[in-house]
């Protein structure tokens, strides 16, 4: 469990409660741009600059976390952010983030927006860990790395809402929208 990192406090309350909000009600929808039909998956996040900008700020935050704490040499960039909404009765198979058409991605970051749900714990199963870590707190961890598979436990009652980076130390693969990150 030496690769994966706990802090809390991560985001602040009040940016937490705006990016749930932009899930459940968005203040502005924006097609999203050409190059993420290049991804995998989607997000629960509408694109605008509300959310963008908010993103970007824990982007910074993220990188270096990931940085120091995997003692790297390299700038740690954003190949993509999103949101998931997680609502009773679903799960997330184990799996590493790294994969289809993102092999590039090399660390991982879950922030978590609340913690007003049963079940949804994040896992670990070759690590041995399960959590529920608290809200506006954030997870680090490899996304690459198969000790390192993750998954969701089934969310049993409540919405489970999460923030996400996926990271890497490969600059060309850098989300246009986090450039400056």
């Amino acid at each position: 469990m030496n690769k994966i990192k706990i802090i809390e406090d991560f985001i602040s309350a009040s940016d937490a409660s705006v990016l749930i909000e932009e899930m459940q009600r968005p203040s502005e929808i924006n097609p999203y741009p050409e190059y993420y039909k290049d991804r995998n998956g989607g997000t629960a996040f509408p694109y605008n600059n509300r959310v963008l900008n908010l993103l970007k700020k824990y982007a910074i935050r993220a990188n270096l976390v990931q940085k120091e704490f995997f003692n790297l040499d390299k700038k740690v960039i954003v190949t993509k952010s999103f949101g998931s909404g997680w609502v009773p009765g679903t799960s997330g198979n184990p799996h590493i983030d790294a994969i289809e058409k993102e092999p590039f991605i090399e660390y991982s970051t879950v922030i978590y927006l609340n913690d007003d749900y049963e079940g949804g714990n994040i896992y670990f199963p070759k690590q041995n860990f399960s959590c529920k870590p608290k809200k506006y707190s954030a997870i680090f961890f490899p996304g690459n790395d198969y000790e390192y598979l993750h998954g969701v436990s089934k969310i049993e009652s409540g919405y489970r809402y999460t923030a996400l980076y996926m990271q890497s130390t490969k600059e060309e693969f850098v989300d246009p929208d986090f450039e400056e990150c």
